[in-house]
C-alpha cells in the first residue's frame, strides 16, 4: 500500500508532465500541502496519513486557513493553498483513493486586485546606469545590462530569460524562442538596439563555449537570486522603494506599450498571457497614468495655476 508521501511525489509528477505547470507553481503547491500537513499533525495530535486526507472536512481546512490568516499571509498566498488541496483531492478521486470530497466546493478568499506599478524610463536608464557602480568586471557589467534590457524589452518573466540559450537566438529573423509557462514555447523580436547589446556582452563573455545565454562568474546558468540581488542594490543605491523590482520591467515593458500602441492582443502574444483578461490589467494601468498625467498637466486641471491665477486677475 503506497503511503501518503507515495502519493503526494506522484501528484508532484502529474502536475509536472501531465497538467504541464511551472516549476514554481509545482515547488509552491508542494509547500502549502507540506502546511497543511503540519498543520494537521497539531491540530489532531497525531501523524497525518493518507486516511487523513480521505475524511479531511471543511472545518479543518477553515481552521487552516485561519491559522495562515494569523500569520499574516495574503489572500493570493491562500487562495493559491486551497487550489494546491483541491487539486491533491482531485488526483487522490481520479485514483480512486477518494470517492467524494465537499472540500471541492470551498470557496477561494476574495483577492483584491492591484495595479502593478511600471517603472519610468527614466528609472530603467538609472537602473542600467548604476550596474558599472554594483559590478566590477567588464564582462558581467555587459552581461547585466544586456539581461535587463532584453527584459524590458519583450516583457520577459525572469525564469524564461534565464532559461533562454544562446542556440535559441535567430540572427536571420531577428527573434528569439522563449519557453514560457506550460512549457509553450513563443517567438518574440528582438530589436535591433537589444541585439547588439546581448552580442557585445557575448563577445565579452569569459565563456564563449556556454549553452546558457546568461551565465555567471563560474560558467554556469545564471540564478534568480543573483538577479534579484542585483536590483536590490540597485534600489539601495538609487533610493529606490521596495516596488523597484526585476519583475517590475515586465509591468514596465506591457504598460509603456500598452500607453502607445493600446494593441491589447498583441502584448498577450509577447507576454505569454493564457488568457486576455491577464493582459487587461494593462489598460487599467495605462489609463490610469494618461488620468494622472492629464490631472498634473493639463491647463485646466485643479493642479495647475493658470485658471486661478487668471480668476484672480479678475
Amino acid at each position: 500500500m503506497n503511503s501518503l508521501c507515495d502519493f503526494i511525489n506522484l501528484w508532484l509528477k502529474y502536475l509536472k508532465n501531465f497538467r504541464n505547470l511551472s516549476q514554481n507553481t509545482i515547488n509552491s503547491y508542494a509547500s502549502d500541502l507540506r502546511q497543511l500537513i503540519i498543520f494537521l499533525n497539531e491540530y489532531k495530535g497525531s501523524t497525518c496519513e493518507l486516511d487523513n486526507f480521505q475524511r479531511l472536512s471543511k472545518n479543518e481546512v477553515r481552521a487552516w486557513i485561519l491559522n495562515r490568516k494569523n500569520a499574516h499571509e495574503c489572500a493570493k498566498t491562500i487562495s493559491r493553498g486551497i487550489s494546491a488541496v483541491k487539486s491533491f483531492i482531485k488526483f487522490l478521486i481520479k485514483d480512486g483513493k477518494i470517492k467524494n470530497s465537499d472540500i471541492l466546493m470551498m470557496r477561494s478568499p476574495k483577492i483584491e486586485k492591484s495595479l502593478p506599478r511600471p517603472l519610468s524610463i527614466g528609472q530603467i536608464n538609472e537602473i542600467l546606469d548604476s550596474i558599472p557602480m554594483i559590478k566590477q568586471t567588464d564582462w558581467i557589467i555587459k552581461r547585466d545590462k544586456a539581461l535587463l534590457v532584453m527584459i524590458y524589452s519583450v516583457g520577459l518573466r525572469v525564469s524564461e530569460a534565464l532559461s533562454l540559450n544562446r542556440a535559441d537566438i535567430s540572427v536571420t529573423s531577428n527573434s528569439i524562442s522563449v519557453l514560457g509557462k506550460g512549457g509553450k514555447i513563443r517567438s518574440v523580436p528582438l530589436l535591433d538596439i537589444v541585439k547588439s547589446t546581448i552580442f557585445d556582452y557575448l563577445d565579452a563573455c569569459a565563456y564563449s563555449e556556454a549553452t546558457a545565454l546568461f551565465v555567471n562568474n563560474s560558467g554556469g546558468r545564471l540564478t534568480p537570486s543573483a538577479v534579484q540581488k542585483l536590483i536590490k542594490k540597485s534600489r539601495k543605491l538609487l533610493g529606490f522603494s521596495g516596488k523597484v523590482t526585476v519583475h517590475a520591467l515586465r509591468h514596465s515593458c506591457a504598460t509603456h506599450l500598452m500607453e502607445s500602441s493600446g494593441d491589447l492582443r498583441g502584448i498577450q502574444e509577447l507576454l505569454g498571457h493564457a488568457s486576455i483578461s491577464s493582459t487587461q490589467i494593462y489598460a487599467d494601468v495605462a489609463k490610469k497614468y494618461i488620468a494622472e498625467m492629464y490631472d498634473k498637466c493639463h491647463p485646466l486641471s485643479e493642479s495647475h495655476s493658470v485658471v486661478r491665477s487668471r480668476t484672480k486677475e479678475k
